[in-house]
């Protein structure tokens, strides 16, 4: 078996402090996880542990990692159809490649596979095609690559361990494989599809599979690393009574260890919900387009993946209307709607409200 571990996390139960005890200030280490405001709160939750980011350590985004350490120190031999050597100056992650079609209509603009120009644009890798160029390396290539990884590290932390599908996906279990390194993998699987970018497109974890079950993607990693289900299993943000209504409701296995009473509240009243919608103390979290509101706080429910907030208050879509009833069931709905809405559920440390849909249409153009 690989020297790997892999932690199953809820929300809320310290992930990122999780990674932050293991480091060990003594080893090589690389921490990897998707968005610079994860970058963030890692150095804030290391400094907290021990003082100051180690020597050893860099801590960075998935993106960096490909390009500083898998692609830009090895340019002059990365092959891409008959071309031999790569010089580029960044990565682009702004502009996204050309699609093969536009409107069913063949795209003249998009180039193949084997055509260099299909992961760089302007001397810049294409940030999403960054992970596919250096899977379909030879394995001669990818050994070199591999080489000097060894050389430089001795343990790799990736953080947010569900955000990993398709190409990334295979980086990761690649590395899992690898009995010459050490890596450590924290996640909430119950988040993934859930993007703060409206560049991140929902790949899923195996060709031809839209969505697979928690234990289907446990065995994903069967004789890749040891699966730890219980170590983070409690979320130390969200209140008992708030988890318990999340289990019976969206049928997600969550506990808490919070010391906070906490509460939750189906608003129904014209007077009570205006009220809510009012406060500043108040997150308001819409499924999309929250900007346009004028209730502020407020933040689209996949965008506050993260986030922590005292006092949330979620204006629920046409899926969830009946939610608080008792027959209510989440069977015929898709993962990617009863994930957005349980990252939503579990910012609050406090006080979560409810608001329907057709509740809030009655005064909705107060807030327009």
């Amino acid at each position: 078996m690989a020297n790997s571990k892999i932690i199953l996390a809820t929300a809320g139960s310290g992930k990122t402090y999780c990674i932050a005890k293991h480091l060990n200030v003594n080893k090589k280490n690389l921490v990897i996880t998707f968005t610079r405001q994860n970058v963030s709160n890692l150095k804030n939750e290391i400094i907290k542990r021990h003082e100051r980011i180690p020597n050893g350590t860099q801590v960075i985004t998935f993106s960096s990692f490909i390009y500083r350490w898998l692609l830009k120190p090895i340019e002059p031999i990365l092959e891409v159809g008959e071309k031999k050597g790569i010089v580029t100056s960044g990565v682009e992650i702004i502009k996204e490649p050309p699609p093969q079609r536009i409107d069913g209509k063949v795209n003249y603009q998009y180039y193949k596979k084997d055509d260099y120009r299909h992961y760089i644009f302007n001397n810049k890798y294409y940030s999403s095609r960054m992970a596919a160029l250096f899977t379909t390396q030879p394995k001669k290539v990818k050994k070199l690559i591999m080489e000097r990884l060894y050389k430089f590290c001795d343990l790799i932390y990736f953080d947010e361990l569900q955000d990993f599908m398709g190409e990334d996906f295979k980086i990761l279990t690649s590395l899992l494989k690898d009995s010459k390194i050490e890596v450590i993998a924290v996640g909430d699987f119950y988040q993934h599809s859930v993007s703060k970018s409206n560049f991140t497109t929902n790949k899923p974890f195996k060709k031809s599979k839209e969505y697979i079950t928690k234990d289907d993607y446990i065995k994903l990693f069967k004789g890749q690393a040891d699966i730890d289900e219980t170590l983070l299993n409690k979320s130390r943000r969200v209140p008992s009574v708030i988890c318990d209504f999340i289990r019976n409701k969206l049928k997600i296995n969550i506990g808490s260890v919070s010391e906070v009473d906490g509460h939750y509240e189906l608003l129904t009243e014209k007077t009570q919900i205006m009220k809510i919608l009012d406060s500043s103390e108040v997150v308001k979290l819409f499924y999309s387009n929250s900007g346009k509101y004028r209730c502020k706080p407020v933040i689209n429910w996949g965008y506050s993946k993260g986030d922590t907030y005292q006092k949330s208050c979620i204006i629920l879509t046409k899926t969830y209307e009946n939610i608080f009833d008792e027959d209510f069931s989440c069977d015929h709905l898709t993962p990617v709607q009863i994930n957005t809405l349980y990252v939503a559920m579990t910012r609050a440390t406090h006080e979560l409200y409810f608001i329907r849909e057709s509740d809030f249409k009655k005064i909705k153009m107060r807030y327009l």
